[in-house]
Order: structure tokens, then sequence, then C-alpha cells
């Protein structure tokens, strides 16, 4: 009989913690459902990055700063003119946008005075981004008094939101910002060889094969493959300075008729080489106007990148 006892009081009990815990797991569930929910709630935009096909920047009334889309090979840009986008570049800015969250809701329905005052009448900034749900325009307003918020508003809704500045800062990107900086494009590591003649300078000719890097030119000996390699990286991530002029009339006013540099760097397993050609300089803003790859596009480089190019044979040689 004690048996019995003992085992109906197990069951009892046995039952009572199975209910505790199935309640234990439900209240769980609920509360980290209403977690999602108030996450979802302060999240500024409800897509995720990979769902912008395009986006666009506007300024003042009608003005189109830049327009961006997402193609096969990237971002591009295709307004004010058709260039390659800083891919990285715009990916870490639509994370700071896109995953940006509420401040707080400022005015469920403001009036026209407070929109003016506001700097939303006429907002002289706005993005647009462009999903499979449609278009999504944020506009901005003026800042708060502490100047790390600003004020925001979806277009085509009333509410007008406490945004913090950054996300503001964000979406003021410039063309310059926007667009692809590289000067050439390839991998050091690969390299076959590199030319570079200098006016007024011996030619320097560097050959690559088999984690084997000879100077073949202006004399043959072993090259300093870490001058190589530290002028081929600067070559590659020294991003473009600025972007001169897209359609030059005139390639001489650059010094890019007689270039003072013309590199050549050719690549294992491409057949062509990639040539970065280096005009006058331009001592206002301490940098040099160059070209590359036949594009007639003028762009200014870094004055401490071409005076590296610069440097007298006897650096690109191995010391002893």
């Amino acid at each position: 009989m004690d048996i019995l006892k003992l085992f109906k009081k197990t069951i009892f009990w046995f039952i009572a913690l199975a209910a505790l815990f199935g309640a234990s797991l439900l209240v769980e569930d609920r509360v980290e459902e209403a977690e999602r929910v108030e996450e979802a709630n302060l999240k500024l935009f409800a897509f995720e990055i990979d769902d912008v096909a395009e986006f666009w920047i506007k300024i003042g009334a009608n003005e189109i700063r830049a327009r961006v889309a997402r193609e096969k090979d990237g971002w591009w840009l295709n307004q004010p003119l058709l260039a390659k986008g800083d891919d990285e570049g715009i990916a870490k800015m639509l994370k700071n946008i896109v995953k940006s969250r509420k401040d707080a809701v400022l005015f469920e329905n403001p009036d026209s005075a407070k929109l003016a005052e506001l700097g939303l009448a006429e907002p002289n900034l706005e993005i647009t981004f462009r999903t499979g749900n449609g278009l999504t325009t944020l506009q901005f307003g003026n800042k708060g008094p502490t100047l790390n918020v600003t004020y925001g508003r979806f277009k085509g809704e009333a509410a007008v939101y406490r945004i913090h500045s950054d996300v503001r800062r964000e979406a003021d990107a410039t063309v310059y910002a926007l667009r692809d900086k590289s000067t050439l494009t390839y991998d050091p590591l690969k390299l076959s060889r590199l030319e570079i003649a200098r006016r007024a300078k011996d030619t320097v000719v560097i050959v690559h094969d088999r984690s084997r890097w000879d100077m073949i030119q202006p004399e043959q000996v072993r090259a300093n493959h870490a001058k190589v390699l530290e002028t081929l990286y600067a070559i590659k991530d020294t991003p473009v300075k600025a972007f001169i002029d897209e359609e030059p009339a005139d390639l001489a006013q650059y010094g890019l008729e007689a270039p003072i540099i013309t590199v050549s760097i050719s690549e294992q397993g491409k057949t062509e080489a990639q040539v970065l050609r280096i005009g006058d300089k331009d001592r206002s803003r301490r940098g040099y106007f160059a070209n590359s790859n036949g594009a007639r596009n003028i762009v200014l480089l870094e004055e401490k990148l071409v005076n590296s190019i610069l440097a007298g044979k006897d650096q690109w040689k191995e010391a002893g």
C-alpha cells in the first residue's frame, strides 16, 4: 500500500513539474516574441540590405545628386554619370542606414507650421530605396538642439521621428564617396611583369616567376621584392584623390599626351597589361593628373604614391 501511495505521489509531482516546465516554455516563447516585435518596431526600415535593388539621393526640390543600382557585378552609378560604384563603401553606407533604429516618434500628425519648423515642409535631403515591395523614401529635416539627432519622416506618412544624426550623414553621401576609387585592379602576388617608364629617368622592368623577383632593366640583378610589392599594393589600394575631368578636350593640358610616368602591370594568366599614365603635378591639390587603361577621364593621384613610383633605380634592387 505504501508503495502504491509513493507511486501516485511520484506521478503527481512528475505531472506537476511537466506542467510547470511547459508553462515556463510558453512564457519564454511569449517573451521572445514580444522582444522580436519590439525590435521590429524600433527598426527604421522594414526591409533588409539585400532587398535593396536601387537607391537615389535627392537634394533640394528636384535635383538627384546620385542614383545607384545593384548589378550582377556589384553596384553601379548611373546618375550623374555611368561609373562603377564603391562596393565596400556602399555596403557600409547601407548597413549604417538600413540597420538603424528610430530614436522616438516625435509627432504623430504635425501640422504644416510644425513641419516647417522641423525643416520637413520642403526637405533639402531625402534618400529613396527601391525594393521588391516598392519605393521607400526617408526625408530629413533639421538637426535637434543636441545635434546628435535629426528629424525625419517617410514620404507619404504623417509621423515625424527623431533619428540619430549619423543616419543623415550617411544618406548625404557625395558622388565621390559612392564611386569606385580604384586606380588599377589586380592581384600583386600574381605579377608577371612590372614596367615603369619614367621621363628623364631609367626605365625599371621587374619580372616575377616562381617566387623569384628579378630586375632586367636598367640592369640585371635580383629585385627588392619588398619594394616591388609595397609599390604594387600602394597603386592598387591608394584611392583616387579626386575625379578631375570626365571628357577632357585636350590631354596635353594635364601632361598626358607625353606622360612623365607610364606604369604597365602584367598578371599571370592574363594577356593584356594594365596601364597607368601619370602626367603633370597639381601643386595646389598636392597630386598628379593620371588616367588608366585607355580611358580618357582624368583623375588625381596622391603625391606620395607618385613619389614612390619615381624612386631611384637602386631602391628597386635587392640590398647587398
